[in-house]
């Protein structure tokens, strides 16, 4: 009896402890998937930081292959799909991570991501005011509300509802970028130049915040503020400054009355546009008004040779050959452009400007007739007509 007992009782530890490796097995088993996954996320993460998105995901993949409810490996998936414009499916994997966890603004926020993506701009929106409300602290999703509302159409609210927040957000740059642009968008430009030069001092090197203070201050009507803003663009090292930011520092000069700073502003922007008509003619018109004709006609040449039909063109060459003596040739010029443009009164009294120039008072007159009767409404052609004593009556073409 003693060994049956005996027996039984070295069966019962023997049955226990099989039960107990078994269990240390399995409990050995899930450390390992888990730590493995953790490094299938580390790589994954490291592949989409460098944009080798297909490797990203493969890695999230093996990760949720090892560990199931891995949340990073799901949040990784997410973030790649997102990136491969894969949108219904980044939600489909955010909707099941909110699931494993409901508290996290991270995925809330990433969710909306992908449902502004996928053009529900609604269900982002709710999202996004729902990361706010459990995070009164995440600025991002602040501002990605006021992008989704500008994208319905809701500017307004947008403005009202990023500025209320600027305040926690003194240090945010972003904050006060898209403060600064929904005030352009309002025509509020005053107000947009003290957000961007707020962005700006926080974030000296972010170019895009730059030339939004030159181009804020520029609509503001404050010229010197913006040529000072935009110049010093076009002096850091080793960056192209591209043609537009020229444009606007000659734009600006131009508002100024300075017109020879406007015309060397405008040849800077024209080398970097050479085959821009529009950047041609703004050299013609501030080299005209600085008395520089000979440079206003070549410009206007070129412009003419890269848009033959350019009526602004044609008069910038015309009135740059009569400032600069050549009657002869502005006639010529400007015989050949009315025939182009049968419709056109004011080049109708530029030809008699250059007649009355060469001492032909009557054709000068006929001209400017002929300019009334294309453009009745022309006060041009009334006062050129007026002061060469001449009637209303139609010239024969």
């Amino acid at each position: 009896m003693r060994w049956i007992l005996t027996t039984l009782a070295l069966t019962g530890m023997v049955g226990c402890n099989i039960g107990t490796v078994q269990e240390a097995k399995v409990e050995s088993h899930k450390r390992w998937n888990h730590s493995r996954a953790q490094v299938l996320c580390g790589v994954a993460a490291e592949h989409l930081r460098v944009g080798q998105l297909d490797q990203a995901r493969l890695k999230a993949a093996e990760a949720l292959s090892m560990e199931q409810d891995c949340v990073p490996a799901r949040l990784l998936l997410a973030k790649v799909l997102i990136e491969q414009g894969q949108y219904a499916q980044a939600s489909e994997e955010l909707t099941k991570l909110r699931l494993q966890v409901p508290d996290s603004p991270d995925v809330v926020y990433l969710l909306g991501v992908a449902q502004e993506k996928d053009g529900k701009l609604e269900e982002a929106l709710a999202l996004y005011r729902r990361v706010h409300a459990m995070d009164a602290s995440n600025m991002e999703s602040v501002m990605a509300c006021g992008e989704v509302l500008v994208a319905l159409g809701q500017v307004r609210e947008a403005q009202h509802q990023v500025e209320s927040y600027l305040g926690l957000a003194e240090t945010d740059p972003g904050m006060h970028e898209l403060a600064g642009r929904l005030a352009m968008m309002n025509h509020e430009y005053d107000k947009a130049a003290r957000y961007y030069q707020h962005a700006s001092d926080l974030d000296s090197k972010n170019f895009r915040y730059r030339e939004s203070l030159g181009c804020a201050r520029f609509r503001a009507g404050q010229y010197a503020e913006a040529v000072e803003a935009l110049t010093a663009l076009t002096e850091v090292k080793d960056r192209k400054t591209p043609a537009w930011v020229y444009t606007m520092i000659g734009d600006s000069y131009m508002a100024m009355g300075r017109w020879h700073n406007a015309r060397i502003a405008y040849d800077a922007a024209a080398d970097r546009a050479a085959d821009s008509a529009e950047a041609w003619i703004n050299v013609a018109k501030a080299a005209l008004s600085a008395g520089e004709e000979s440079r206003s006609v070549q410009a206007a040449r070129r412009a003419l040779q890269l848009e033959t039909g350019s009526i602004d063109a044609v008069l910038l060459l015309g009135y740059a050959l009569l400032r600069d003596r050549q009657v002869t040739r502005a006639i010529s010029e400007l015989t050949q452009a009315v025939a182009a443009h049968p419709g056109s009164g004011t080049l109708r009294c530029l030809l008699g400007k250059a007649y009355a120039a060469a001492g032909n008072v009557g054709e000068a007159v006929r001209w400017y007739a002929d300019a009334l009767k294309v453009e009745p409404g022309s006060a041009l052609a009334r006062e050129l007509l007026a002061a060469a004593g001449g009637k209303e009556t139609t010239r024969t073409r």
